[in-house]
């Protein structure tokens, strides 16, 4: 004696789920890719009409319009830029050392950080600049 179910099998997709996976996935991708942008110091960056990205392994410099100096994500002072960017490039072998400097800041200044660079032994820097839309 057989029986019987009431219930058959799917055999075909709801398109009304995949739609809906779908564009969670894009509101997804949405979200996150906004996190990726930048760093959290803000500066505007020069323009430039090369461009070229920089390895992962990379020390960052920023250089604010008001006058402040980030190593990374830290705060530090002119006198102890050295100090600490010796430490980095000794944990990192020979990183490329980036100078993000707000496009307000005299040049005099970015020279400067520029001497302590080499000072502390990078011998690879770059200048970094947004490109610009032609």
């Amino acid at each position: 004696m057989m029986i019987e179910t009431r219930y058959k099998r799917m055999t075909a997709l709801n398109p009304i789920s995949i739609a809906d996976i779908v564009l969670l996935l894009i509101i997804f991708f949405l979200l996150t890719s906004t996190f990726v942008i930048q760093q959290g110091i803000r500066v505007k960056l020069p323009k430039a009409f090369s461009e070229e990205s920089a390895p992962p392994d990379r020390i960052t410099i920023t250089m604010t319009e008001a006058g402040q100096l980030f190593l990374g994500d830290g705060l530090v002072g002119l006198d102890n830029l050295e100090i600490l960017l010796k430490e980095k490039i000794e944990e990192l072998g020979n990183p490329l050392v980036v100078i993000r400097s707000d496009r307000t800041v005299i040049i005099g200044k970015a020279v400067r950080v520029m001497d302590i660079a080499r000072e502390a032994g990078a011998t690879r820097l770059l200048i970094a600049t947004e490109p610009i839309e032609r």
